[in-house]
């Protein structure tokens, strides 16, 4: 039985390195969405009510197989995104989740 999961990126982008976020997220989307991915939403984070935000943009992707979304940040093909990715955001958190 295949396991359903949420995907959710909370990511702060490096102003230095736009080419290079643009170039992370050119070649991510086609992975995620190869590996079932459907896009629930993309946002950038304007204030908080309490706190101090920590990111400046949020994307939520479901997915019906958590073991094929797994696989795929396992191939090489997005590990050939990593030098990108990690010039590309200060920070970047990329969480599963599953329904409550």
């Amino acid at each position: 039985m295949t396991e359903k999961t949420t995907l959710v990126v909370t990511a702060m982008p490096n102003p230095a390195e736009m080419e290079s976020m643009q170039a992370y997220l050119k070649g991510v989307f086609p992975l995620l969405m190869g590996a079932g991915g459907e896009l629930v939403k993309r946002v950038k984070v304007q204030s908080a009510l309490t706190g101090k935000p920590p990111h400046g943009v949020v994307m939520v992707m479901d997915f019906p197989d958590r073991a094929k979304v797994e696989a795929m940040f396992e191939s090489e093909d997005y590990l050939s995104l990593l030098p990108s990715r990690d010039k590309g955001f200060a920070t970047i958190d990329i969480c599963f989740t599953s329904d409550l």
